[in-house]
C-alpha cells in the first residue's frame, strides 16, 4: 500500500497530483476527479490555494473522527461518509472526505484505500464511469463501501449464531468480553450507518445542482442498502441481547442446582452431626453410654434420620 496516493483523473487519463503546486480548478476535461491523501494542513492549505477551501473543512479533512455530515459552502459542497473495517474482531472507521464543484469531484483519505485504489489502479476500466458524470465516482465509493459494510454485518451475525450454539450446547468456556465487543461494533456500526443515510438524504435534496436525475436511481440503491445493514444490526443486537439473557438464565439455573444439592447434604448432614454431638458430650452418665450396641445403634439413628429427611424432601418435591 502507497504512503501517498495522488490522481487525478479524467476519462481518458490517470496523472499523479504534483504536490509542488496548488490544484487545478479546471482541467482539459470539463468534468474530473482528484484524490488526495491528506498529510498535514499546511500541506492541504498549499494545495487548495485556488479552491478557497474553508479552514474548518481542512480541519475536518484532518480528523480521523470527524463527524458525519454534508455543509453547503458558497463554491462547494463538503460531506463525509464512513466506511468500517473489521478484522481479529477490532472494529476501525474510517472517514471518507468529499468535496464537490461544479466541474470536479475531490476526494480526501488519510491514507491508502482499497475500495479507491481498486478503482485508480483499473482506470483503464473504470474511466466510463466519470464519463457518465463525477457523481458515479461518488456513486461506486459510497456503493462498495456499503456492501463492505454489509458483509462484516453479515461476518458477525456468524460470529453471534457460533456463541448461541456454544450457550446451547453447555460449552463449558464462554468468551463473553467477545460477545461485548461484537456488541460494541454493531453499535458503532448502526451509530454511522445512520448518519450516512442521513448524508445521502441531503444528497438527493442538492441533487439538482451537482447531480443528474440518471443517478438518482444509484443513489437510492446505496441508501436502500444502508437501511437493510440497520435492520440487520438490529437483529443481531437482539440476538446478543437474548443470547446473552439465556446464558445468565442457564447459568443461574446451574448455581441454583448446585445450591440445592449443597443445601440438601448440609440439611441431612445436620440432625446426624447433632447425635454425633451429643453422643461426644463430656459427660459420665449418657443412656446407652456403656451398651455393647450402643454405637450401632447411634449410627443406624443417624442413617434413618438422612434417608426420613431424604424422603421428605422427595414428598415436597424439592429435588
Amino acid at each position: 500500500m502507497p504512503a501517498l496516493f495522488n490522481y487525478i483523473l479524467t476519462p481518458s487519463s490517470k496523472d499523479e497530483v504534483l504536490l509542488d503546486r496548488p490544484l487545478p480548478l479546471s482541467h482539459r476535461h470539463p468534468k474530473h476527479w482528484i484524490h488526495i491523501t491528506a498529510e498535514n494542513e499546511e500541506k492541504l492549505m498549499f494545495l487548495f490555494q485556488k479552491h478557497d477551501i474553508h479552514q474548518l473543512t481542512i480541519e475536518d479533512i484532518l480528523n480521523p473522527n470527524s463527524r458525519i455530515k454534508l455543509e453547503i459552502f458558497p463554491n462547494y459542497i463538503f460531506f463525509v461518509f464512513r466506511g468500517f473495517h473489521f478484522e481479529r474482531n477490532q472494529l476501525t472507521q474510517k472517514n471518507f472526505n468529499f468535496i464537490l464543484t461544479p466541474n470536479q469531484i475531490i476526494s480526501l483519505t488519510l491514507d491508502y484505500r482499497d475500495s479507491i485504489g481498486d478503482i485508480i489502479d483499473q482506470w483503464k476500466v473504470n474511466n466510463k464511469i466519470l464519463s457518465r458524470g463525477y457523481e458515479f465516482i461518488i456513486h461506486k465509493i459510497l456503493d462498495i463501501e456499503t456492501d463492505h459494510t454489509l458483509a462484516i454485518t453479515q461476518k458477525i451475525e456468524e460470529r453471534i449464531e457460533h456463541f448461541e450454539e456454544q450457550i446451547f450446547g453447555n460449552a463449558k468456556s464462554l468468551d463473553i468480553s467477545n460477545v461485548y465487543s461484537l456488541r460494541a461494533s454493531l453499535l458503532s456500526i448502526k451509530k454511522g450507518m445512520l448518519q450516512n443515510k442521513e448524508v445521502l438524504e441531503d444528497l438527493e435534496k442538492i441533487k439538482n445542482s451537482f447531480f443528474s436525475d440518471e443517478a438518482d436511481a444509484f443513489f437510492r440503491d446505496v441508501r436502500d442498502h444502508s437501511l437493510r445493514i440497520l435492520e440487520l444490526v438490529e437483529s443481531n443486537i437482539e440476538s446478543i441481547s437474548s443470547a446473552l439473557e439465556a446464558h445468565i438464565a442457564i447459568s443461574t439455573r446451574k448455581t441454583n442446582e448446585i445450591m440445592k444439592i449443597l443445601t440438601i447434604m448440609t440439611a441431612i448432614m445436620l440432625p446426624m452431626s447433632l447425635v454425633a454431638g451429643i453422643y461426644g458430650m463430656n459427660f459420665r452418665h449418657i443412656p446407652t453410654l456403656e451398651w455393647e450396641y450402643g454405637f450401632i445403634t447411634a449410627l443406624g439413628a443417624m442413617g434413618f434420620l438422612g434417608i426420613l429427611m431424604l424422603l421428605y424432601f422427595r414428598i415436597k418435591r424439592w429435588y
